[in-house]
């Protein structure tokens, strides 16, 4: 009976164990787990472009923690650089992070797209495919590799990643006049021609597409068509894009055609006109 008596009891205290409460973290872990709230809070913002809400979140967080730079925030200071247009200055901020660990995808895809932005086109190959192949790469790094490998004389692969970046891009357009850009360097125009080329029904081309297309009337040796909607201003550059394609592409009478009509329908005197007119 007695040994009866102490199981049952031993039973009863591993039950009033089990039924109290959970211990509560410490106060620095409560403090850890806020930390990363606030810093998924700021890529949070990142991610959905609302960039001056993220600057301003780590003004906060920076201010509240003088000294303190987790690699969360780090990272997210360098996302941020991306965003706003400067991978360099991405890959500076980042510098002291490691490339392991989660961290690992993140700071290979900042390295990888500063080396191109760097012009270290060899070793930025090298590093955008690490990036295609080991992590998932977004709309950025396939587009710089697309425009790497057109540097390369790649043409085949950088259309199929230039298809790629097209995919995931919220602005199909960017990726479309980087290739055309590209396609012109590598001297054919007529696939520039045809990446820009806007489909009947399709939006309005943008105003860098339409520089472009511009570009490529002069180098085929054609004037562009005036828009019913193109102010006096807006056709005099139009017609200087085109000037200046006619003579990358080695036809100077149409060229100096071109900057002439420029600086007559011009509605107002400007130097930069001028100078583009005197250029042979």
């Amino acid at each position: 009976c007695n040994a009866m008596s102490l199981l049952i009891l031993s039973l009863l205290a591993l039950q009033s164990v089990s039924a109290a409460s959970p211990a509560q973290p410490t106060a620095e872990i409560a403090a850890a787990i806020r930390d990363e709230q606030d810093i998924d809070q700021i890529r949070a913002a990142i991610v959905s472009g609302r960039l001056d809400d993220a600057a301003a979140l780590i003004g906060i967080f920076d201010a509240a923690h003088p000294g303190s730079q987790p690699a969360s925030l780090v990272l997210a200071k360098g996302e941020l650089a991306l965003e706003e247009g400067s991978a360099a200055k991405a890959d500076e901020l980042t510098r002291a992070v490691p490339a392991s660990g989660p961290a690992r995808c993140s700071v290979e895809r900042i390295r990888a797209l500063a080396m191109a932005e760097r012009g270290q086109t060899d070793a930025a190959i090298d590093s955008l495919a690490g990036v295609t192949e080991h992590c998932t790469a977004d709309w950025r790094i396939w587009r710089a590799l697309g425009t790497q490998l057109a540097q390369k004389g790649q043409m085949e692969a950088s259309r199929f990643a230039f298809t790629q970046a097209m995919q995931g891009s919220p602005s199909p357009a960017l990726i479309r006049n980087d290739q055309a850009r590209a396609l012109i360097r590598a001297g054919d125009i007529d696939a520039a021609a045809q990446v820009l080329r806007v489909a009947d029904g399709a939006p309005a081309p943008d105003r860098e597409t339409i520089r472009l297309q511009d570009f490529l009337a002069g180098m085929r040796g054609l004037e562009p068509a005036r828009a019913a909607a193109d102010s006096d201003e807006m056709w005099a550059q139009r017609l200087v894009d085109a000037a200046q394609g006619a003579r990358r592409a080695d036809h100077p009478s149409l060229a100096q055609a071109l900057m002439s009509e420029a600086l007559l329908v011009s509605p107002r005197y400007d130097p930069r006109l001028l100078a583009e007119a005197q250029i042979p």
